[in-house]
């Protein structure tokens, strides 16, 4: 949802209704944007990949071959970002945009999860997916969100725990 970017006024907000927002604003996006600090590295590698939302978690399939996937293998943790088009946006001060600190997990071919989460997964982003599931590079993984921020216009940020919303930000 593109936002106005006029403020909400002195109004608390419904957290419930805040909630329902973002679910629908990560339902909307197809691809989210990941950085993930390597072993001895200072400057964090950047990706983005197509997910599904499955449970509680944003799943993907990464390549071995992208930069970023072996130290999300390795290190077991990320940041995810969801990022409104910018064709959707009036205002890009107050563009929709949600970001989490996640537990990566990996899911290996023989877990019956997997099945499961990459139909979702070629639901989602069609038969493309059956292609990547074949390579051998490419694992599937789930981010588990954990503490995390939302912003949907000017004076309306929160404070997230996964997706429930815990709190109005306030500066």
């Amino acid at each position: 949802m593109a936002d106005t970017g006029s403020p909400r006024g002195n109004e608390p907000p419904d957290r419930v209704a805040e909630a329902d927002r973002l679910a629908g604003f990560a339902e909307a996006q197809s691809a989210l944007v990941l950085a993930v600090t390597a072993d001895g590295q200072t400057l964090p590698e950047i990706g983005t990949l197509p997910f599904v939302r499955h449970g509680d978690a944003f799943w993907v399939l990464a390549s071995e071959l992208a930069s970023h996937t072996r130290p999300l293998l390795d290190r077991g943790e990320a940041r995810v970002a969801l990022l409104a088009d910018s064709s959707a946006t009036r205002n890009p001060f107050a563009r929709e945009r949600a970001h989490w600190a996640a537990r990566v997990e990996s899911v290996e071919r023989g877990d019956e999860r997997f099945a499961t989460i990459t139909t979702a997964l070629r639901a989602r982003h069609g038969k493309t997916v059956d292609l990547l599931c074949g390579l051998g590079d490419f694992h599937l993984l789930g981010f588990h969100l954990a503490a995390g921020h939302y912003v949907n216009g000017f004076g309306s940020a929160f404070l997230l725990d996964g997706f429930s919303v815990v709190s109005q930000r306030r500066g």
